[in-house]
């Protein structure tokens, strides 16, 4: 009889020690970030842009979300829109604005974070690539000519060299003028 209660013991410890383990393993590897929009590939206007996604960080495992954008750092912590409590980052939003750097002509990187301060091997990341263009109407950069600036629409003239005034106000006329009469 001892011996099949000792096997018994052993079992519920070598089951007891397998769902440990696997529970601290499940809970190691668990993290996920993702940005929802934009998408990846996704065409945006430069400058600001407003940035979502969901991520597995919530009050109970004090994990953050922060953004970084074309690598310009530092990192920029994200507000959390979960309902749940106010560090509910299951969804988190992050406004690009001039304010940390804008969406810029042409390739652009947007990665989110998500980390834990109380464990630093938990930290994951998830990138989208977009491509910001001009929107319609919005004033392209100005072009600069000889030092001078001038609008792209070409509604005002670059401003133009000086011109030898000595030949302006020459008093002398020309001689196929001379025999003209109105």
């Amino acid at each position: 009889m001892d011996f099949q209660v000792l096997s018994i013991h052993l079992i519920i410890l070598a089951l007891g020690v397998g769902l440990l383990t696997a529970g601290l393993t499940n809970s190691l590897a668990y993290g996920l970030v993702k940005i929802t929009s934009p998408s990846e590939g996704q065409r945006v206007s430069i400058g600001s842009l407003h940035v979502s996604g969901i991520s597995s960080a919530n009050a109970t495992n004090h994990c953050i979300i922060s953004v970084i954008v074309n690598n310009v750092k530092p990192y920029q912590q994200a507000t959390p829109t979960g309902n749940k409590t106010q560090y509910d980052y299951s969804n988190w939003t992050f406004t690009i604005s001039s304010k940390y750097t804008g969406i810029k002509e042409g390739n652009n990187r947007i990665t989110a974070k998500y980390s834990c301060p109380d464990n630093a091997n938990m930290t994951k990341h998830y990138s989208v690539n977009v491509t910001g263009v001009p929107y319609k109407g919005q004033p392209k950069a100005p072009i600069v000519i000889n030092n001078t600036r001038a609008t792209s629409s070409g509604a005002f003239p670059p401003s133009l060299p000086k011109v030898n005034t000595t030949i302006i106000n020459e008093s002398k006329h020309s001689n196929i003028l001379k025999g003209f009469k109105c």
